[in-house]
């Protein structure tokens, strides 16, 4: 079992506010987490139209945890291309690089959520375009992360001379790009990723994504193994029967679906340590170098730190 195995806290905001938020990072850092990561949304996933837990905005969330925190590392997982410029993006992570004293992982993504960007934006772009976007977006950040001036001229973004001082400590951070499309995302990811991360609840899907990525990588000439691969998952975890099943209870009360659904959908990732490891460390064995389990509860973060990723390192 390789010891180069970041681990990762997932904490979505919604209905947290930043006390919260900061118990939860902290948490993760004193437990020796390597990574702490939030969504990038400004209603709430699951329900947008709803009265309540909506969540607080992923940047300055980040940039508040930066100058809380001392030693783990801190993502978007994944930020939307299209919620700010690249030129405004690029600013935003530099800043963020600089408060943590170097500890960003630059999380991008094409974006998804369709009331989001007709809300926010005006529009919902068809995926190609997003897709460009992304990708652009990415280059002019990449380029910005080294280079006190950019120029940049593309099919959806152009910047002139745009200035980017003072420099990141990071030249650059750690580029994540989010998402397992096959034909266009995880080709992004061969090119431009230091870690390439998507979500597979089983191992058929993560074999199938790891195998595009690989022949992606063969196209450029890029070596498959500089890149990082991060996987999300759900898990639910108790010391025995009764306290998996509570816990799988109020994950499905968050999650806002039937306990059966969630029992069906978690398969070996829910149950006792062992076995919840156990089903990990075939990720493990495959390549996964990241493993992201999404916390709601800060008792969650405590137990898998204390009771499972050992079992795996």
């Amino acid at each position: 079992m390789t010891s180069d195995i970041w681990f990762g806290a997932q904490v979505p905001p919604e209905g947290k506010n930043f006390e919260e938020m900061r118990q939860f990072c902290l948490r993760a850092e004193a437990l020796k987490y390597d990574l702490f990561t939030v969504t990038d949304h400004f209603m709430n996933m699951a329900n947008p139209n709803g009265p309540d837990r909506h969540p607080l905005e992923c940047w300055t969330t980040l940039s508040g945890l930066a100058a809380v925190t001392n030693e783990i590392r801190l993502g978007s997982l994944v930020s939307c291309y299209a919620y700010r410029r690249p030129a405004v993006l690029a600013k935003m992570a530099t800043t963020v690089d600089i408060i943590s004293g170097g500890r960003l992982v630059f999380g991008v993504g094409a974006g998804w959520h369709e009331k989001e960007f007709k809300g926010y934006l005006g529009r919902f772009p068809p995926a190609r375009e997003r897709l460009k976007g992304l990708e652009e977006t990415i280059e002019i950040c990449k380029k910005m992360f080294t280079s006190e001036r950019t120029t940049y001229h593309g099919k959806t973004f152009d910047v002139v001379n745009v200035l980017n001082s003072p420099q990141p400590v990071q030249r650059p951070p750690p580029i994540l790009i989010g998402g397992g499309g096959e034909r266009r995302t995880l080709r992004i990811v061969a090119k431009h990723a230091d870690i390439s991360h998507f979500f597979a609840q089983d191992s058929e899907t993560l074999e199938r994504k790891l195998s595009t990525l690989r022949h992606h990588c063969d196209d450029f000439g890029r070596d498959y193994d500089e890149i990082r691969k991060g996987v999300g998952v759900r898990v639910v975890v108790g010391l025995d029967e009764e306290e998996s099943e509570s816990r799988l209870r109020r994950e499905a009360v968050v999650l806002g679906t039937t306990v059966g659904y969630l029992r069906n959908l978690l398969g070996d990732a829910y149950g006792a340590p062992e076995k919840v490891a156990g089903f990990l460390e075939e990720y493990v064995d495959k390549g996964v170098g990241l493993i992201t389990p999404v916390f709601h509860y800060l008792d969650d973060i405590k137990l898998f730190s204390e009771e499972v990723i050992p079992l795996l390192k």
